[in-house]
């Protein structure tokens, strides 16, 4: 059965089309014969107490895999003319905005908190991203995380690490490796570096002790209604210690383990009481550090690397929960 799927995302032309999970999901509705229909966190609006967007058809030309790389064409879509949408309509709707949760962000949250859960599958629930913060939303499984500190605090930071020894400060807000900063007790410049990633005392950060692990890079678990469905490995590249591709980490070869699959059933329960379809945990060693619920990405490069083809998995689940609904 084909659906009417609702993909609320960055203006199209800023996406990479050749990495960008996204596209890749989109890529696989269109395979399956669903009408694609795109939309941004600016054009969404409520009217008569229901949310409606300013959307438009779009047409995919797939990007193809040579020699182990995606491959976008150039112009990679096509869209067809504005349309007035009642989201209610809809079949799936899909946020996939990139961060930072800002004020706009959270404003479309709201207005997606009145499209009828009953009749449409939300992906993820507006609800469930306003309560997961990609950062802190791990703190809720102590037993899973590395020693951890947030603070706005620079003396406290500063004392912290220097009880630990190596520790990585990672802003609240951000993505793909943005404002994440070694921290290291005798670095002369550890106080002026907490001092600037906490805006001089009045931001609270993360500060995490280092996983040795980290060396041989951070693991990307994709989770599909709590269960892994593939996984990928991000290894920093030389002079670097950032695992982000945006960073450019290199990706190897990975599957999903047991231990996976263990962290997976610690979370599933929390993160289907939030509506989240769809996640991207970041593994270092045994330790959990992340868990992307706004645009988890890493389709591609699991796609890539172990010939699967997990989008058209992912859409195929979300398409049978849809079509049960409807």
């Amino acid at each position: 059965m084909s659906l009417t799927i609702v993909v609320v995302a960055d203006p199209l032309h800023t996406l990479d089309a050749a990495h960008d999970s996204t596209v890749a999901l989109m890529e696989a509705a269109q395979e399956r014969g669903d009408r694609i229909l795109t939309t941004t966190a600016a054009e969404l609006r409520l009217r008569g107490h229901r949310c409606w967007a300013r959307c438009r058809p779009v047409r995919l030309r797939p990007a193809t895999l040579e020699d182990g790389r995606w491959r976008a064409p150039s112009p990679w879509f096509e869209a067809g003319p504005d349309l007035d949408v009642l989201l209610d309509e809809a079949d799936v709707v899909m946020m996939r905005t990139d961060p930072p949760v800002d004020d706009a962000y959270l404003r479309a949250t709201y207005l997606l908190d009145q499209v009828d859960p009953g009749r449409v599958l939300m992906v993820n629930d507006p609800t469930g991203l306003r309560e997961a913060n990609e950062k802190l939303f791990t703190l809720r499984f102590p037993e899973l995380v590395p020693d951890t500190l947030v603070s706005a605090d620079v003396a406290e930071i500063v004392a912290t690490v220097r009880s630990w020894g190596r520790a990585v400060l990672k802003p609240t807000d951000a993505m793909a490796g943005r404002g994440i900063m070694m921290l290291r007790p005798d670095d002369p410049n550890l106080v002026s570096i907490v001092e600037s990633g906490t805006r001089r005392g009045h931001v609270q950060v993360i500060v995490q002790a280092y996983v040795a692990e980290a060396a041989l890079g951070d693991r990307r678990v994709v989770v599909v209604d709590g269960e892994p469905v593939g996984a990928v490995r991000r290894v920093a590249s030389p002079g670097e210690f950032r695992c982000n591709m945006a960073a450019g980490a290199a990706v190897v070869a990975d599957t999903v383990t047991a231990q996976d699959k263990e962290m997976c059933h610690v979370l599933a329960p929390e993160l289907q009481r939030l509506g989240i379809r769809l996640a991207g945990i970041d593994v270092i060693g045994t330790r959990l550090t992340e868990v992307n619920v706004t645009s988890p990405t890493g389709l591609r490069e699991i796609d890539a690397l172990t010939g699967s083809r997990l989008p058209v998995t992912v859409m195929e689940r979300f398409a049978r929960i849809a079509g049960s609904a409807s």
